[in-house]
């Protein structure tokens, strides 16, 4: 009876664990050094015309790139989203700030949220700085991740934690659920408002000194 017993409480214990396990990211190699946070992100024409093609039971989707794009950046805020095109194109965004406004001093005097594929930051009392640092310094990333690993890598990344990103950014258009759709990014660090936002293909990522790709 007792070993029947021990059976039943070990077997869920072991499930948890596959699905666990089954949902973490493999990492693809190790690179060593501090991520510099304290750099502009990289930012290159793309120069091929070959789109990069989605599809699945309720649409497809053709990405466009139209930059080769690298930051490193301190994660912020990070939101995951469910319902409609958007979400089947980029199910993740993550607010990312470098510069000046990835250091301590600065970074206690602003907080982040998110809400319906925006971000939004509020000043805390003393605030020695303005709009003209953070705009230029912080960026909503629309993330689409190249494949399954690179989503679970994203999925890792925790609040305030050093990331470097590289892959393109992108316009998409495509068709889902019979409505025809568009989206294209944003191509400055300096613009705010509708039609801002960084619409990242992710190819790699790493935190730490872990490598996904």
């Amino acid at each position: 009876m007792i070993r029947i017993i021990t059976i039943w409480l070990v077997l869920p214990i072991l499930l948890l664990s596959l699905i666990i396990g089954c949902d973490r990211p493999q990492v693809t190699s190790e690179e060593f050094g501090e991520i510099d946070v304290s750099q502009e992100p990289l930012q290159i024409q793309y120069t091929s015309n070959e789109p990069i093609i989605k599809k699945n039971e309720d649409g497809e989707f053709t990405i466009i790139p139209v930059a080769n794009y690298k930051i490193s950046a301190i994660m912020v805020s990070r939101k995951r989203y469910h319902d409609g095109w958007h979400a089947e194109v980029a199910p993740i965004d993550l607010v990312l700030v470098w510069g000046k406004l990835a250091e301590p001093e600065y970074d206690k005097y602003i907080t982040y949220s998110q809400s319906d594929r925006w971000y939004f930051y509020e000043y805390k009392a003393g605030c020695p700085f303005n709009n003209s640092l953070v705009i230029p310094h912080s960026a909503n990333n629309h993330i689409i991740p190249a494949d399954d690993n690179i989503y679970k890598a994203v999925k890792t990344i925790k609040k305030k934690q050093k990331v470097l990103l590289e892959g393109y950014l992108v316009n998409v258009k495509g068709r889902y659920k019979g409505d025809n759709f568009w989206w294209n990014s944003s191509l400055k660090r300096t613009d705010s408002g509708d039609g801002s936002c960084e619409i990242f293909y992710v190819k790699k990522v790493r935190i730490e000194t872990k490598v996904y790709e």
